[in-house]
C-alpha cells in the first residue's frame, strides 16, 4: 500500500483565525474586566464621563468683580473714580443695617447714569459675608468734572448672605463700597473703596 503524506496549506489569513478571540488587531479576551476608567479604542466615553464633561462650568469672567457670597474680594481695574467712605466704627450686632456716606471723586470727566446710592458689603476672613442691598432700577444723572466730588448715601445690610440670612455674629468685619456709572459713551466705570474696619458689638 502506498502512503501519501498530506501537505496542508493554510490559506486563511491569520487575523481571520482570531475572530473568536478578540478580532483582528485586538487583544485576546481574557475574561477579566477592563481597568477602571479605560474604554476600548473608538468606544464612546462612559455616561458618567459625558455628564462630567457637560457639567463643567465656564471660566470666571476676569472683568466681573461684583461681590459674590462666600467668594474672595476682587477689586475692579483702576479707573477715574476714587471712593472715600464715612461710616461708624462700631454698630450694634442687633442693628439691621449700617449707614454712612461715600465721597466719589473723579480724576477725569465722567458723564453718564449711575445708581443713586453706593453699594456696601462686608467681608470676613477675606470672603464676602454680605451682599449689597437691592437698589431702584432707575438711575440718576452723574456729571463730574475732573477733580470734582459727589457725596452719595450708602447703606449695608447686616445679615449674612448665606441661605437663611441670619444676623452676623459679633466681631470685626471689613467694609467695602462700590459705585458703577455707565457713561454716555464708552464702557461702564466701576470703582471700589475700602476696606474700613467695622466692629459689631
Amino acid at each position: 500500500m502506498v502512503r501519501y503524506r498530506s501537505k496542508l496549506v493554510c490559506a486563511v489569513p491569520l487575523c481571520a483565525l482570531a475572530v473568536g478571540i478578540g478580532g483582528c488587531g485586538s487583544p485576546a479576551s481574557t475574561g477579566e474586566p477592563a481597568a477602571p476608567g479605560l474604554s476600548p479604542a473608538g468606544a464612546a466615553p462612559p455616561e458618567a464621563a459625558r455628564k462630567e464633561q457637560t457639567a463643567m462650568e465656564p471660566a470666571p469672567d476676569p472683568n466681573d468683580t461684583a461681590p459674590r457670597c462666600g467668594q474672595p474680594v476682587r477689586a475692579p481695574a483702576a479707573g477715574p473714580l476714587t471712593l472715600t467712605g464715612r461710616f461708624p466704627a462700631t454698630v450694634a450686632a442687633t442693628a439691621p443695617t449700617v449707614s454712612g456716606t461715600v465721597d466719589v471723586t473723579s480724576h477725569a470727566p465722567v458723564h453718564g447714569v449711575g445708581a443713586p446710592r453706593a453699594d456696601v458689603f462686608l467681608v470676613v476672613n477675606g470672603r464676602v459675608a454680605t451682599e449689597p442691598m437691592p437698589q431702584d432700577a432707575v438711575g440718576v444723572r452723574w456729571d463730574l468734572a475732573a477733580g470734582q466730588s459727589k457725596k452719595v448715601p450708602a447703606d449695608g445690610v447686616l445679615a449674612a448672605c448665606e441661605p437663611g440670612g441670619d444676623r452676623l455674629s459679633p466681631g470685626t468685619y471689613q467694609m467695602y463700597v462700590r459705585v458703577a456709572v455707565t457713561p454716555d459713551d464708552g464702557a461702564p466705570v466701576t470703582a471700589q473703596g475700602g476696606p474700613w474696619p467695622l466692629e459689631l458689638s
